[in-house]
């Protein structure tokens, strides 16, 4: 993002005037649709960070599945909250895809945790004699050293 993003700036500011139909030059700028602008700018960079570090901390898959889940809670988020009208089809595409993020979600959860639990290290402690009552006695009552003295 940070290399990318000086880029598009380069390139979007000059040519936004030009390509956008009713321009940019025409819009009604005042200090409610400015603060707009900005808080949408701001808020659109965010999202796209953070799918960035989602991408940088997780596979490719997962920041796709990403990016469809937050697709889906605009979709639903607006027809639940606003009662925008996306279409039936919209919204049992929508349920369907967040119930196939689930089951995605919670194999990945699964295979996870089987290589966390087979990555940890298997400590077996060595096999322990049992001593018998006899190996005690003896052990106690030694006999001493019957090695000659030196002279």
């Amino acid at each position: 993002m940070w290399r990318t993003t000086p880029v598009t700036i380069f390139f979007l500011v000059p040519l936004s005037p030009l390509l956008d139909p009713p321009g940019v030059l025409s819009f009604k700028w005042d200090i409610h649709n400015t603060s707009a602008i900005l808080i949408s700018a701001l808020l659109g960079f965010l999202l796209q960070w953070s799918g960035a570090l989602a991408l940088g901390a997780t596979s490719a898959t997962s920041h796709v599945v990403l990016g469809q889940f937050k697709t889906c809670v605009i979709l639903l988020g607006g027809y639940f909250l606003f009662s925008s009208d996306p279409g039936w089809t919209s919204i049992c595409g929508a349920v369907t895809a967040l119930g196939g993020m689930t089951v995605y979600t919670s194999l990945s959860l699964k295979e996870s945790r089987e290589k966390a639990s087979d990555q940890l290290p298997k400590h077996s402690l060595p096999p322990q004699k049992l001593k018998s009552t006899e190996d005690d006695d003896n052990s106690r009552y030694s006999p001493p050293d019957q090695t000659p003295a030196v002279v």
